[in-house]
């Protein structure tokens, strides 16, 4: 046999195992469970809170809207979510693409699903959909993720009913929600909070505020009040200046 043929049997060799060894590879991925509460590299994180008309009055087809739930809860805000930041921390460890009402059901104890069901706009689909999204970049289980997101919203919504309710039919700016933050938690806690404002009937109204706070896992090891961390998240834009409250 010729050196030559010999060495192109051998490169064949070579690469049939690299081939093997890179399927097996993925194959073992393919079949590893996905280790959903053991991230912690965010540096940050976002509350994020829905006025509940400007929902509807953005989305209609939304499915609390849709099914009468986010009009039963009135006017007030529904938790939207707690979002590791940055924004690319998605998905962790999870495919992105599978539907969330295809996906596992997020096991929580029965009294925080019953604050959930108070709370989000629609609570089957938004607790599965926030748990892939984001919870799962969030360093903690899902008890601990929705308890946190849970304890801190309602602190805030306790803050912006009044004065979104109060305001109904006017304009409400960054400006004067930041002023209210100050108020309520101490000068600097408006820094953290921004307003997102969204097109509804050809006007801009107020969508969305956001709360700036540290990683979820610092949350949940130190239990803080929003008080407490609003004073340690990091500062954001006010984000639209002003817009109509439904």
């Amino acid at each position: 046999m010729k050196r030559r043929d010999k060495a192109v049997r051998v490169s064949a060799a070579l690469a049939v195992a690299v081939i093997a060894t890179v399927a097996v590879s993925l194959l073992v991925r393919d079949r590893r469970s996905p280790p959903t509460a053991n991230r912690a590299e965010s540096s940050s994180s976002l509350l994020v809170v829905t006025w509940g008309p400007s929902l509807c009055a953005v989305e209609p087809s939304n499915s609390g809207c849709r099914s009468g739930h986010v009009g039963q809860l009135g006017q007030t805000f529904v938790l939207h979510g707690l979002w590791p930041q940055p924004s690319s921390e998605q998905y962790c460890d999870v495919p992105e693409r599978v539907s969330d009402r295809k996906r596992t059901p997020v096991p929580l104890p029965d009294d925080l699903r019953n604050r959930l069901q108070t709370m989000l706009s629609d609570p089957a689909f938004m607790t599965t959909h926030e748990w892939y999204a984001h919870g799962t970049c969030s360093g903690v289980t899902p008890p601990e993720y929705f308890g946190v997101a849970t304890d801190l919203a309602r602190e805030a919504i306790r803050i912006l009913n009044p004065v979104f309710a109060g305001s109904a039919g006017r304009k409400v700016s960054a400006r004067s929600v930041r002023q209210t933050f100050d108020t309520a938690f101490g000068a600097g806690a408006g820094m953290r909070i921004g307003l997102s404002c969204k097109k509804a009937n050809g006007a801009d109204v107020v969508y969305e505020v956001k709360l700036s706070l540290p990683p979820v896992v610092v949350l949940r090891q130190d239990v803080p009040s929003l008080a407490a961390a609003l004073a340690t998240g990091p500062t954001v834009p006010p984000g639209c200046g002003q817009g109509r409250v439904p």
